[in-house]
């Protein structure tokens, strides 16, 4: 919910939002690119932690009556995570994601690395958010995910469940990409064990 504080302002936004595009634009082109400006914005916000006015930004498309798209819904997750405060993104994403937005890898990337960011990492969570990307969205891990892992257990110095992540992509039957490679080129053991799974 947003806090009441911040309606009153909205208009103000809403109105700055809609002068920065052609007015002669089709409604589908302006509603796009709005979107796509609010989804900016609230990234901006979310690397200075500015969390609530974030929120703010999401709320401006209703008073413009744009719906938000998943890439927004994301961007305003990962702005709560920045925050570490994991309450508040999965109430975020209780309210946004499900009946309303359909999720997407991204989205669980980031609340796997919001979880992870945690200290310790909440591994159980991070387990529950894997079995909810799958079961509930059929949505199967791709080195996306497994990189918000790897990238958890090389920041908390945990190699040995780097090595059971590994294992997972290999019985998985998902391959390493490019950061991937980076990520376990940090750690000798990580490295050896990757290229004795995949070759």
């Amino acid at each position: 919910r947003v806090d009441t504080a911040y309606i009153s302002t909205l208009a103000t936004v809403a109105a700055a939002i809609v002068t920065c595009f052609d007015q002669e634009q089709s409604p589908a082109e302006r509603e796009r690119e709005v979107r796509q400006e609010v989804t900016r914005r609230i990234k901006q916000l979310g690397e200075q932690r500015k969390f609530k006015e974030a929120v703010q930004q999401l709320a401006s498309l209703a008073a413009l009556g744009v719906q938000p798209d998943t890439q927004a819904a994301t961007a305003l997750l990962a702005a709560c995570t920045r925050s570490r405060d994991m309450k508040v993104a999965q109430s975020v994403f209780d309210q946004l994601f499900g009946d309303f937005l359909q999720p997407d890898e991204v989205t669980f990337a980031v609340m796997l690395r919001g979880y992870g960011s945690q200290s310790p990492p909440d591994w159980q969570k991070i387990d529950s958010v894997l079995t909810q990307m799958k079961m509930s969205y059929g949505l199967e891990p791709s080195a996306k995910s497994y990189n918000a892992l790897l990238e958890t257990c090389y920041k908390s110095n945990d190699s040995d469940r780097a090595l059971d992540v590994i294992d997972r992509m290999a019985n998985d039957g998902v391959e390493p990409d490019e950061f991937t490679y980076e990520l376990v080129s940090r750690k000798r053991t990580w490295r050896s064990y990757l290229r004795k799974q995949f070759g």
